[in-house]
């Protein structure tokens, strides 16, 4: 018979009390460090629990210590909302970012929110790189649909893909001095516009109306120097899924914009080779009275001539009112794992106030219909062209439905080339580009 020892009997309860003690002890400290991590709402905000967000764009690198400060106080000012969520923006260079979007959608790690070119928004729609916004689009208030819905809200296949963050349209510039000095006031229909040319053209000088620049490379000349011919005359660039420009309004758009060159002469010569920088420098040096430019012409007007006079006026009106628009948008990665979250930041960057400090910083006009009418906006006579458009004429900006849109775009500048060179007629060029058009289409159904 064994003899138990009280006295180790009770050292060894002793021994599990205290360590029992000491378990009690540290889920206590645990559960009470658990508590102080909890916000009074009841939400997570450790750093650990924290959802993060990365927004490529490139913007801020291109604004210099402005908009470095302006890019902190986005990040700051969204996560203060939304303290649950880190926001990371990843700035590059324009030109490989949309390589960069490529690449990461391949790799299933792109960004979640990402920021787009026009010519890139169907591209990415077609191949799955972007995810519809419509549900989160519908759930928004009345007053967000309304102020948002401009040019970028486009569907392309009946659902869209992208939010507007900043726009613009294409105007009239025009030389102060040289209508003044030929008493002309500023065109505001066709006819206005031919017979100031002509008034306005002495090639003894070396003075034309305006810049005959078609280029098909980079081919996006026909934006600013054609389309809004087109739509002034009552064409619908894109009907139905298909090209619908090879009309009789059609016809008689091109055929303005070729007697113009053709027939009359007031164009610089080399108007097949001439460029976008060709176009502003011309106007810039006053070797041409006109230029059909967006609201970033300003700025590049007054950096290459501080003494240059210059105004900005509607785009004159033919059969009826029409302009391009272009500008820039924010889209959501179809692979994002933080969708719901990648929307709040894009909610958040649609509201007046950013909008409108955003313009300001990027010279740009707000896509945003109230911060439209910003005081540094409306005050500006130059920039309340753009903006007086933006809500009357409600531009359009067709890359948004092309799928291909530099391939497409290159195609219709060939036409009109063969037009101009008298290869075609008016008619053949645009049924041999409108050709080439819904063949892409036809890809992507």
């Amino acid at each position: 018979m064994k003899i138990i020892n009280i006295g180790k009997l009770l050292l060894f309860v002793w021994l599990l009390l205290l360590v029992a003690s000491g378990c009690s002890a540290q889920m206590t400290n645990n559960e009470n460090e658990s508590a102080n991590e909890t916000e009074p709402n009841g939400n997570a905000a450790s750093d650990n629990e924290k959802k993060e967000i990365t927004w490529l764009q490139w913007w801020r690198g291109e604004q210099g210590e402005q908009g470095t400060e302006f890019f902190e106080e986005i990040e700051s000012g969204f996560e203060e909302k939304y303290p649950e969520i880190d926001l990371i923006i990843e700035d590059m260079p324009f030109n490989e970012v949309h390589s960069k979007i490529l690449t990461t959608h391949a790799g299933e790690i792109a960004p979640d929110v990402i920021a787009l070119s026009s010519p890139w928004v169907a591209e990415f729609a077609a191949s799955g790189i972007l995810h519809p916004l419509d549900e989160y689009y519908e759930q928004q208030s009345e007053e967000f649909q309304e102020s948002n819905n401009g040019p970028y809200w486009t569907p392309w296949q009946d659902q869209h893909y992208v939010m507007g963050l900043m726009t613009g349209n294409t105007a009239l510039f025009y030389n102060k001095r040289m209508l003044e000095e030929a008493g002309i006031e500023p065109p505001a229909t066709w006819e206005e516009y031919l017979e100031a040319s002509i008034a306005l053209t002495d090639p003894s000088k070396n003075q034309y109306a305006f810049t005959g620049n078609i280029a098909a490379e980079p081919p996006s000349t026909v934006n600013t120097e054609v389309w809004p011919f087109m739509l002034q005359a009552g064409v619908e660039l894109i009907k139905d899924g298909r090209a619908g420009f090879n009309t009789e309004e059609g016809v008689s758009a091109l055929e303005f914009y070729g007697d113009l060159i053709k027939e009359h002469s007031l164009a610089t010569p080399g108007e097949l080779s001439g460029t976008e920088q060709d176009k502003r420098s011309n106007f810039s040096a006053e070797t041409t009275a006109f230029m059909f430019d967006g609201p970033w012409g300003i700025g590049i007007q007054q950096s290459a001539n501080p003494d240059l006079d210059f105004g900005v006026t509607a785009m004159p009106e033919g059969a009826t009112k029409g302009t391009v628009a272009g500008g820039g948008a924010l889209g959501i990665s179809s692979t994002s794992t933080n969708k719901e979250e990648a929307w709040l930041f894009i909610e958040y960057m649609m509201q007046p106030d950013i909008q409108e400090k955003w313009a300001e910083v990027t010279n740009q006009l707000p896509h945003n219909k109230i911060a439209l009418e910003a005081d540094f906006i409306q005050g500006d006579p130059l920039l309340k062209v753009f903006a007086d458009q933006s809500i009357e004429i409600e531009p359009v900006n067709p890359d948004l439905q092309m799928p291909e849109s530099t391939v497409m775009r290159k195609a219709m500048i060939n036409e009109i080339q063969n037009y101009l060179k008298g290869d075609k007629t008016a008619q053949e060029a645009l049924d041999d580009a409108a050709q080439a058009w819904d063949e892409i289409f036809e890809k992507y159904e």
